[in-house]
Parts: C-alpha cells; structure tokens; sequence
C-alpha cells in the first residue's frame, strides 16, 4: 500500500518548477477506491454517493485546499431526482368475463415515463407505435386515438431483416420507448399499454427505476398472457396481429372490437441530496491570482444501472465506473496534490468533482449559476471525462477553438510526451465543460475514448492503463501551468464550425445546445446556438425557451429530440419561443445534420 501511494516526480517542461504528480500506481489505487462495491456504483444522492463524496473532499483537506463549498465545508449540495417509488393507486382492469384480477408487478407495471392519472376507453391496436415519416411508416395513419387506449408493441419493423430502413444507425431511436409513448400522446391517445413482441423469445416486465421526467400520459406495460385476454372479445391474438403486420410490410392498424380497458398510475418521484466537491488553491501571483482555473471532473456514475445502463438484462448490478469517471477524478485529486505540494500557481486554481452529471450535467449546471469563484474572472475550465483507456497514444482534446489561446497552449503540452493528440475545435459535448463554455468561458476536454464496457458493470479498475493516465494527467498539468502563468489569459471565442466538415447526411439539423440542469419551467432552454445554424438564421439566442417545435409541444428535452427526429433536412419548421416572458413564432429551415 505504501509503494502504491508514493508520487514519482515528473519535471513538468512548462512548469517554473518540478512538480511532483502522481504514478501510475497511485492513479489506479484512487480509481480502485472510488470504484470499489461499497461505493455501489456512486449514483448521485445514493449512500455510496456520499462516501465518493467523503473520500474527495478529504483527499482535498489531505492535500492542503481550502474549502470551497457552502458554509466552510468542501461540499456544495443541491438536490436531486434519485429514484421512482409506487403510489397508492396503481391498477389495471380489462373487460374480459371471468377474466380475474391483474396483479401489478406480475401481469403490468407502470412505466417510469409515465403520467400520474386515470384512462378508461376503448382500446386500438398501433402496430408498433411508431410514426416515421422519412422512413414512410406511420401506425397512426388514418386512424383515430383520440381519447382512446393505445396498444404497441417493442422494437420495430423488420427487425429480422437486415436491409430495413430502420436498422440504420439513425433509425435506432424510432424503437424506444420515450418514441411510442410521446408519440400516442401527440396523436390523442388517453394512455399507452405496451406489450413484448410475441417473436421474442422472453418477456419480462421492466423495472419501476429511472429519473427521467413523465411524458404527459398515462403509460404501462403488460404481458402478452393479459394482452391475449384482453383481444379474446376482438377474436384475435398478439401473434395474429403482429404476424398481418410482417407479411404486409406495411401498418396494419385497427380499432379493437369489444376490447375496453381502464388503468390508473400513480408515482412518486424521490428526490436526494447530493453535492460538489470544491477546493481552492490560491493564486501566488499578485496581478494573476484574482483570476481562476477550474479543474474538474464528475466523480458520479450510475449505481446499480437503470436509466443509462448500456447493459439492461443487468439491471440491479454495481456499475463500477472505473473509467467513466474514476478516471478523470483520479488524474484531479493527483493535480491537486501535486500543485499544492508545489505551493500553488500563479493564477488561483478551483478543483471540483462533480456530482449528477450522469443526470444531464446537474453538478456543473449549478455550479456555473451558484460559482464559488467569480465565473466572469475563470479564464478556463478543463474536463477530464474518461481518460483511462489510453490506445496508441491516442487522446481526444476538445475545445481547443474556444479560447483565442488554446491550440497553440495544446500544440505546446504534448511536445515530447507519448501521445498523439486529436485536436478538435468544438466545446460541446455530454459533459460538464459544456456548462462553462455555454456561460462564456473557455474550455478544453480531455477523453481517451469509448469502449464496449461504457455504461456497463464491466467497466472496473484492473481495465484501467496506469501508465496512460498518468500521460493525460502530466499534459493536462502542462495546460494549467501554461494558462496559470500566461500574463494574457484566453479569450472566450464564439466556436464556428468549418463549412466544409458540417455535413453528416445521416438526419435534421437544427443547431441549439439545451441549457443543462433541471427546468424551472415547461420547455427546454436554449444555453447556446451553434453559429451558421438554422437555429441562428431563426433568430434563436441564448436564454430563449423553447416551447413548440412544429406541431409537437416541447415539455421537456426527450420532446424537442422527438420533434426534431420527426423532421427531414430541408423542412421549414415553425419554431415558438419564450423570450423577456413574451412567445414569438420564428421559421426555420432545417440542414443536414452536423457531425
């Protein structure tokens, strides 16, 4: 244990002075704490959360920081959605004689997606559920839902068949549930039920987990048994249905004779606390130290699975998080360590481990409304998200063309190191430096890469590339030496994509960059418009609130993404905002989308 904990001096070249940053040794042993079981997985608000937590802000005191978070404490808290729980009403009846009662949790449950309430109607079967109209398939086509009880069923047409338009990479989203569940409510259905496939060859009803915000409608799944019962009055079965559909090719459907069904949902929606964990190391410069780099990554994953987890037969398993983001939060407590050993930089330093960042970018979203150190006088902020799977030198820097400085500052810290840099202009990504450079600031991102074990309970310690890490943390030592003492600090620069790289040819394109963090109100904030973009040439701007897209209202992020999915590049598309608490209606007219 000692050996692991020892530091290995590195001269660092950009550095007035040797600083003394982590070995490979120690990086790994941080990552094997953090993503040990009795961390469970470091969901945000859980109890192994909290220890995540602990261990951080006392490796911080360890280190010499100084406490940046509320009332003296290294913790800067905010609450959190953390979980689903059942409610006192949750039931299911079909009319079907002699059918006997429906035990929930045997033969429905609820969704997480789901609206509290009641639906009572007859009930029409939609195929599949899906409305894909650049793929020409519409279940709804010439029928009427309004008011009634939708019937769908999982995945999608010809999923057997590998020429189908909707095995396309783009494609994929037309089979999720958030797809068929918005996608009745926009049609007028008073609430969904979903069945499996009757070609797959198991069913299981889905677990009651998840944060995600309800959809509007009321929204089960059944089983197939209780779907047969209740198309007995009909004459018909779930196989029969599905099968008319696959000889087809084409929607097959149809009101449901006699079949009537009434369901009620009730959820109650659990919320935790969880926290930032904030250290702060002095400028030792007197004209330098009133200005702040922040140096942070999420220390957050996704517990035992659920929402998220690319592994769901897996669901209720630890989710070690060992790269994603063990890593990036080991290369931050060795940054700290090894800069306040050395007495600091010229400019102050802000270390933070973000937590909810797994949930939409929650820690950093209230970190940038709610800044420890002035936000107007952050001359950067760098990310390390996912940085212990080094190949062949490999690592993705991005945000290089946000701050006037950069690229040459990036050019510079590998000069002599084993890497091999991508270099890449863009700010915006799924990760916290997004919330920074959407506020003005300049950011540089640091990832080495996806792999098959993201979001999976695979991804444990013993995968990590010791030696790697500590390549990406002595370059990203090198970025905050460089900036800390460079007398003129990067400019924030308006990121403008090169026309000739913006065409995917692989969707719509409308260019706005969601504000992150939990909505005061219905509708999705813009926290940045992407220069050249549709969204742009609208007339759309930072602050504004996205209401309605088209003919589909915009609740929440998971509608703007339906609506947008919905459309084909070249389509002009009425856009109504909030601005200054006044709607206006723009047009625009949507591209290709960007890669």
């Amino acid at each position: 244990m000692v050996a692991l904990l020892l530091l290995a001096t590195v001269a660092v070249a950009t550095a007035a002075a040797p600083l003394a940053l982590p070995s490979a040794e120690w990086l790994v042993e941080q990552i094997r704490i953090l993503s040990a079981p009795e961390m469970e997985g470091r969901g945000s608000g859980t109890v192994g959360a909290t220890r995540a937590a602990d261990h951080i802000g006392r490796a911080f005191a360890q280190a010499g920081l100084r406490p940046g978070g509320d009332t003296g404490t290294f913790f800067q808290a905010f609450t959190v959605p953390t979980g689903l729980a059942l409610g006192p009403r949750n039931t299911l009846d079909v009319a079907v004689p002699g059918g006997g009662p429906l035990a929930l949790g045997r033969d429905f449950t609820p969704l997480a997606i789901s609206a509290d309430g009641a639906a009572t109607g007859e009930v029409v079967f939609v195929g599949y559920g899906i409305t894909a109209t650049p793929l020409g398939w519409d279940d709804y086509a010439g029928i009427d839902v309004s008011g009634k009880l939708v019937l769908a069923m999982t995945g999608d047409p010809g999923s057997a068949d590998a020429t189908s338009p909707f095995r396309r990479p783009e494609a994929y989203h037309f089979r999720e549930r958030a797809h068929k569940v918005i996608n009745a409510r926009q049609h007028g259905a008073s609430g969904i039920l979903l069945v499996t496939y009757p070609a797959e060859s198991s069913e299981t009803l889905p677990p009651l987990s998840g944060t995600t915000q309800p959809l509007g409608i009321v929204a089960t799944f059944v089983t197939r048994r209780v779907t047969d019962l209740a198309l007995h009055p009909a004459g018909t079965t779930l196989r029969d249905l599905a099968a008319a559909i696959d000889r087809a090719r084409q929607p097959q459907s149809r009101a449901l004779a006699g079949v009537r069904a009434q369901v009620e949902v009730s959820l109650v929606r659990q919320r935790g606390t969880t926290a930032n964990v904030i250290g702060l190391l002095p400028g030792t410069d007197p004209r330098l130290k009133d200005e702040a780099i922040v140096v942070g990554a999420h220390y957050d994953h996704l517990g035992r699975g659920g929402e998220g987890s690319l592994a769901p037969e897996q669901a209720g398993a630890i989710h070690h998080g060992a790269d994603d983001n063990g890593s990036g939060m080991a290369a931050v407590l060795g940054l700290a360590r090894a800069f306040a050993t050395a007495g600091g930089a010229q400019r102050t330093l802000v270390f933070i481990a973000f937590s909810g960042e797994e949930m939409g970018l929650l820690g950093s979203a209230h970190y940038v409304r709610q800044p420890t150190f002035p936000l107007d006088k952050t001359v950067l902020m760098l990310n390390l998200d996912m940085v212990g799977r080094l190949r062949d030198g490999k690592l993705y820097v991005g945000g290089v063309d946000s701050g006037s400085t950069l690229r040459a500052v990036v050019a510079q810290a590998g000069r002599g190191l084993p890497l091999a840099p991508d270099v890449r202009g863009d700010p915006f990504a799924p990760s916290d430096h997004t919330s920074f450079y959407t506020a003005g600031r300049p950011v540089l991102f640091l990832f080495t890469g996806a792999h098959a074990d993201y979001h999976r309970p695979s991804d444990t310690w013993e995968k990590i590339n010791g030696p790697g890490l500590a390549t990406v943390t002595e370059f990203a030592a090198r970025l905050i030496t460089a900036v800390a003492q460079d007398p003129q600090p990067p400019a924030y620069v308006k990121f403008q994509a090169p026309a000739a790289a913006t065409r995917g040819g692989y969707g719509p394109y409308f260019g706005v960059v969601p504000e992150f963090g939990e909505a005061e109100r219905p509708g999705v904030r813009v926290g940045g418009v992407r220069p050249g973009s549709p969204a742009e040439k609208a007339g759309l701007r930072s602050g504004d609130v996205l209401v309605r897209f088209g003919d589909i209202d915009v609740k929440n992020l998971q509608d703007f993404t339906f609506a947008l999915r919905g459309k084909r590049p070249g389509d002009r598309v009425e856009v109504v905002i909030v601005r200054d608490g006044q709607e206006r209606r723009v047009e625009a007219l949507l591209e290709e989308r960007r890669q």
